[in-house]
């Protein structure tokens, strides 16, 4: 989950780590120091050029390099190409019968027979199988196993599963706001009587204490304590089940053992009836959802809700009336991949509303679980899912927040006593969706020391900091919004909830770190909305509460345009002024509209083009700051006069400016006109330079260019590639600088395709110092976070791991990595991989590694490499004005040539097109 929980009063502590990691939050409540926003640089530059890393030497961690464990056992989702129910159902335009709901299950049970038999026998495990929102099998089995199974009849394909991890935090008591107290709940009860009634609402998380008063349970100790002694057996009716006053019904997925990164049996998910929490995150978000209240008098309040209803031990949740449905996925502690199982649940028992407080960094819209809320949505549920907690670099959104049509949400700091109060919370994950730069329909919500029900203590309440916090009383909007608008669809509800949202209650409002803080009078009253982009998935058709321009590259002028609907769903015309304003963040660009002015009739609608145009020379360098990323963004807004007749739907282009470097090699004789072939090994003489040549015609701005020596080459695509994107190996090279009176190597590889965030990768280099042909170091950049706390924070930094001790060591730097990129440089100082002068040339291989299961080699290639006795002059540096050439001479030694046999030379320009234009490949055999 997206939180931090400290124990309660005489527990052991325990560290728990189920949702996205980190959370930040507060004890007393001092919030963390935040992560530097997008476009900012926080960690300085050495005089390399390179960023520092926060600190340079041995680190204490668990965690170690992908190359030296290459048998791990990986956990995916193998999509199967029949449609589940909720497809079947879209296509059939209505409700599906109970018996051809067990004829369609059937059938998908005989299609996905044959790939659980091939994973047992092939010493996997079937975690589960899935038939309602998804057509597939969740499996764990051996990496080298992937491709076979790929390959089998009726697969589509195969998906990494990253695991759910929550890192939970309790705040002080003194602080702590109820759940709804600063959105005006108690007064929108009173005025519209609407409180969740006969809403059916699931919420995904690590199950709920339903011996608690706040879900009418007894209220005791001693009753939650009977009730973990038989955890596993079907619960009391009167505390769940269709009688029950507030618990209808759930599941528990995983078994309080289950540990999802754990090892032996602790992988194994027992499945049973009883939902019951053994955790505490899932009976906080419960109760800040939907709780009935505690009196203080101990009891559990039953009403009436409304604006007099003020003293409790445990205020009443956003929704208290609505039929809870707690699906578990986690154990006790430890990490879940078991969300996607929980979704296709939800939809199969027509749930109206699904809170999903839990994820994985750099979510894309096609992952598993993605793909299974966004199929939720267009069968007919409200998703909300909590964005995570892992600050405010680039493309660290999670999923299934970033699904098509999921209510992505943010958490704002609600305690005036902290600094940034009314902002967004340091520790709210920032997007857009990896993958294709997409925004989420985001909704914002108070996350700072919330109030809600507190595990196993009967009736006593805690607070509680995170996106997890957030989503919940989004997720309770949702229901009364719900409840309100009779006949919406779930897409119609998700575009209410982000287009009445208030961006002027947010300071330093940004599409990009979250949408405006959710106004539930608004989105009740409201008898209109704007919709943004339309999908089409398999399910059937939803909308999203955002314009998505996607990431767009060019040389010249970054133009895209979309079209946005305003829907009238009233009885009376309303006429909308329409107009553009940019975010305080948006790199200058002209936003056209193609009305000024609109009037809706009664139940009709209306189609707005909205188009974005800059000129790529204003854009700026991916090396203008630390993470690479510029955003074009704002809020088309839309005005009927009055304040509360307000609709936004925000717009995000993700615009890279495009350089055109192109590199020449020449020998530097008399009369040879040699460019990049074979003719140059002809052509070299010992000592004697060959000529770089490098042109950026028409590009958008200066390039940067850095020359390497280049020692690896692989084709695209390679079969071993699965999953997740910018690590299919193209080349490797090296270069040598001197910086401070060391030898500082850096390893730069290119990528045939992007990633968003390199950090959501892992990029290996194995150095063999000694020439016995055995790796003695790996030098490998990852996300630092979680190398250093187990918590990712979507910074790249260089590590070492040292083959024979298993130590870990800090370079002391951050890889270069911009964002939508395809190129990654490594820095190390040759003492950090413990070579020396006498110690002569070493060998290296590199492999790249994506989120949790794809990977990609060079195969049995070695390059080699002397740093003192350099085959090629590498390590320049050019920049290059636009439509002009710059040159530099290459020293060569033809003996080093012979002995350590370069490729040729590898030139790096980062702002080219990535894929094979960021890196020119020069050869001299």
């Amino acid at each position: 989950m997206f939180f931090r929980m400290m124990p309660r009063p005489g527990t052991r502590t325990t560290r728990l780590c189920l949702a996205t990691l980190v959370a930040a939050t507060a004890s007393a409540v001092a919030l963390p120091s935040a992560v530097a926003a997008p476009g900012t640089d926080s960690s300085g530059t050495t005089s390399s050029g390179f960023h520092r890393a926060p600190s340079k030497g041995r680190i204490d961690t668990d965690a170690t390099a992908r190359m030296s464990d290459p048998n791990a056992r990986v956990s995916v989702i193998v999509q199967l190409s029949g449609d589940p129910v909720a497809v079947a159902q879209a296509k059939a335009g209505g409700d599906l019968s109970s018996t051809k709901v067990n004829q369609i299950q059937s059938a998908l049970s005989t299609e996905q027979s044959p790939v659980a038999g091939f994973v047992r026998s092939h010493g996997g495990h079937v975690v589960s199988q899935m038939r309602s929102a998804y057509n597939g099998l969740h499996v764990q089995i051996a990496s080298k196993d992937i491709d076979r199974l790929a390959d089998l009849p009726g697969v589509e394909a195969v998906h990494p599963v990253p695991s759910r991890t929550a890192a939970d935090s309790s705040t002080s008591s003194r602080s702590a706001a109820a759940s709804g107290s600063s959105l005006g709940i108690p007064q929108l009860w009173q005025r519209t009587g609407l409180t969740g009634r006969r809403i059916r609402v699931a919420v995904i998380d690590t199950g709920l204490d339903y011996t608690h008063a706040d879900f009418a349970g007894p209220g005791t100790p001693a009753a939650y304590d009977a009730a973990r002694a038989r955890s596993a057996a079907t619960p009391s009716a009167s505390l769940v089940g269709p009688r029950a006053p507030r618990v209808k019904g759930g599941r528990d997925f995983a078994g309080d053992s289950y540990d999802s990164s754990g090892t032996g049996s602790a992988l194994v998910p027992r499945p049973d009836s009883n939902p019951l929490d053994c955790n505490g995150h899932g009976t906080h978000v419960a109760g800040t959802l939907a709780g009935s209240g505690v009196t203080t008098a101990g009891r559990t309040y039953t009403g009436p809700y409304n604006a007099s209803a003020r003293s409790f031990l445990v205020s009443p949740g956003i929704a208290p009336q609505v039929d809870l449905y707690p699906l578990k996925v986690f154990g006790c502690s430890g990490t879940s991949d078991l969300t996607t199982e929980a979704i296709d649940w939800a939809v199969a028992h027509r749930m109206n509303v699904i809170n999903i407080s839990l994820g994985s960094v750099h979510g894309r819209p096609g992952d598993p679980d993605a793909v299974a809320a966004s199929n939720a949505v267009a069968a007919g549920a409200v998703v909300v899912s909590a964005a995570g907690n892992q600050g405010q670099n680039p493309y660290l959104t999670g999923a299934p927040a970033a699904g098509r049509g999921v209510i992505s949400v943010a958490a704002v700091n609600n305690q005036a006593s902290l600094p940034g109060y009314r902002s967004y919370a340091p520790f709210s994950s920032s997007g857009p969706a990896s993958g294709d730069s997409s925004l989420p329909t985001g909704v914002a919500a108070p996350g700072i020391a919330i109030s809600s029900a507190a595990l196993g203590t009967g009736r006593a309440a805690v607070a509680m900091s995170g996106t997890s916090s957030a989503s919940p009383q989004v997720a309770g909007v949702a229901a009364l919004a719900v409840q309100a608008h009779r006949g919406w669809s779930a897409s119609q509800i998700g575009a209410a909830l982000s287009s009445t949202a208030s961006s002027s209650r947010v300071v330093g409002y940004d599409p990009v770190l979250g949408g405006g803080l959710v106004d539930p009078a608004r989105a009740l009253a409201t008898s209109s909305f704007a919709e943004g982009d339309h999908y089409r998935v398999a399910s059937g058709t939803l909308t999203t509460g955002t314009l998505s321009f996607g990431l767009v590259e060019s040389r010249s002028t970054i133009q895209r345009t979309r079209p946005l609907v305003l829907v009238n769903k009233g009885s009376r015309p309303i006429t909308y002024t329409v107009a553009a304003r940019a975010s305080a963040g948006s790199r200058p660009a002209t936003v056209s509209l193609s009305t000024r002015r609109v009037t809706l009739r009664p139940h009709s609608s209306a189609r707005i083009m909205v188009t974005l145009r800059a000129p790529a020379s204003r854009v700026g360098s991916s090396l203008d700051n630390r993470t690479g990323f510029h955003q074009i963004s704002g809020d088309v807004v839309l005005s009927a006069g009055r304040s509360t007749q307000i609709l936004r739907v925000p717009y995000l282009m993700v615009p890279r400016a495009q350089t055109n470097a192109s590199a020449v090699l020449r020998a530097a004789r008399p009369g040879v006109r040699t460019a990049h072939t074979a003719a140059i090994a002809r052509n070299v003489r010992p000592g004697g330079p060959m000529t770089l040549t490098v042109t950026n015609s028409r590009g958008a701005m200066a390039a940067r260019s850095s020359v390497f020596t280049w020692g690896l080459s692989d084709r695209r695509r390679d079969p071993t590639i699965t999953g997740g994107s910018g690590y299919d190996l193209r080349a490797a090279g090296v270069q040598t600088r001197t910086v401070g009176g060391q030898k500082l190597l850096v390893f730069a590889i290119n990528t045939w395709d992007r990633w968003s965030s390199a950090s959501a990768n892992e990029y290996d280099v194995a150095v063999d110092a000694n020439g016995d042909g055995v790796p003695d170091r790996i030098v490998f950049a990852t996300d630092s976070g979680v190398i250093r706390r187990g918590e990712p924070d979507g910074v790249t930094e260089v590590f070492i791991q040292d083959i024979r001790t298993g130590s870990i060591s800090a370079s002391g730097y951050l890889a270069l990595a911009p964002t939508d990129s395809s190129t990654i440089e490594l820095p190390v100082t040759a003492s950090g991989l413990g070579l020396r002068s006498s110690s002569g040339s070493f060998s290296y291989t590199v492999a790249g590694y994506g989120v949790d299961s794809g990977e990609d080699t060079f195969g049995s290639q070695w390059a080699r490499y002397n740093p003192w006795r350099r085959a090629i002059g590498d390590g320049a540096g050019l920049t290059v004005a636009v439509n002009r050439s710059a040159r530099a001479s290459l020293a060569t030694t033809a003996a080093e040539i012979s002995r350590q046999k370069p490729r040729g030379v590898m030139v790096i320009t980062p702002d080219n097109p990535s894929g094979s234009g960021q890196a020119a490949l020069l050869s001299i055999r």
